[in-house]
């Protein structure tokens, strides 16, 4: 296991650099911890590496991972409308916050193309896909690199399996960290909060809130703003996710 440990985030140069070397690990089948603004979240692009995190997050086998994703996959990858790209634009260019949409793929799109069945199977579930967009610097840079290249990096939340999102390195469990090929560490992700939850998770068309994150007031008020659509509260009991 190779460990990185930078304290917080660091510059350009350095991110990108650490982008590039975590990318060629996932690449060669490795699996890598990276510090989203969101959460930890650990990745992997082969068919190999993604078993590898449910293995380690002793993660339901009926539960998806999440794509790693911008602004050109989500326009290029996912079936969306006028109305839902204005939205998301809204959200994570306008106002630079973090969001997770689910909505339909095109799953003869060349991106997939290097796609592994198995990772891919992975990572959707019926005909839709989980795309986590703009969750850091570190986050983009991967996320430049996967479109470019092809290559999808698909993964989940650090943790083992329903003990929450971990906003510091030192809170993901030894057993996933010594799991790992490379863990990255930033000091403290920027949404940390005191629900545990990651990235805001919408399903489209229908703007249907299927997790509420760790800046989701801020984006439901950007939403009443913007779009007059009132989306529901946080719930202040039980589960803060239905997915």
């Amino acid at each position: 296991m190779e460990l990185i440990s930078r304290g917080h985030e660091p510059g350009v140069e350095v991110i990108r650099a650490d982008a590039r070397n975590a990318f060629r690990i996932m690449k060669a089948g490795g699996v890598a911890i990276l510090p989203l603004s969101v959460s930890y979240a650990i990745f992997a692009h082969t068919a190999r590496g993604v078993e590898r995190i449910f293995e380690l997050k002793q993660r339901a086998q009926t539960k998806p991972n999440g794509v790693i994703g911008n602004w050109d996959i989500f326009c290029g990858v996912l079936d969306t409308n006028a109305r839902d790209k204005d939205l998301v634009r809204c959200i994570i260019q306008d106002h630079n916050l973090p969001l997770s949409v689910i909505a339909p793929f095109k799953p003869e799109h060349d991106w997939l193309r290097t796609v592994e069945f198995g990772g891919l199977r992975r990572a959707t579930k019926g005909n839709t896909m989980d795309l986590l967009l703009n969750a850091g610097a570190l986050h983009n840079e991967l996320a430049r690199m996967s479109w470019e290249s092809a290559s999808p990096l698909m993964g989940s939340s650090a943790n083992v399996s329903l003990t929450g999102s971990k906003f510091r390195l030192e809170d993901v469990q030894d057993s996933l960290k010594n799991g790992c090929d490379m863990v990255l560490d930033y000091g403290t992700s920027q949404y940390e909060n005191e629900h545990g939850i990651g990235s805001t998770i919408i399903e489209l068309p229908g703007w249907k809130v299927l997790r509420w994150g760790g800046c989701f007031e801020q984006q439901a008020a950007i939403v009443y703003k913007h779009f007059g659509v009132a989306l529901p509260a946080r719930p202040t009991s039980g589960t803060m996710s239905v997915v």
